[in-house]
């Protein structure tokens, strides 16, 4: 009982550590994507894919975090 009740602890935390990354590198991708957008610049296009880039992976990362954390929930609540 002990160990499992551990483990969700360490599962848990690692998914929200995953959840905080995932917001992080959504919003950097946001700010460096509304810089390049202020700018005006067509040299600032490599910057606007990175930044599109940086959105979706943080996106990705959050959904399968917060998934992690929803199943973890559900499956040691009982």
């Amino acid at each position: 009982m002990m160990k499992s009740l551990h483990e969700a602890r360490e599962r848990t935390m690692l998914a929200a550590t995953g959840l905080a990354v995932g917001l992080a590198a959504t919003a950097a991708g946001a700010g460096l994507w509304l810089r390049a957008i202020g700018n005006d610049s067509a040299a600032n296009a490599d910057v606007q894919s990175a930044s599109v880039g940086a959105i979706l992976l943080g996106v990705f990362v959050a959904i399968c975090a917060g998934h992690e954390i929803w199943r973890n929930r559900a499956r040691y609540a009982r």
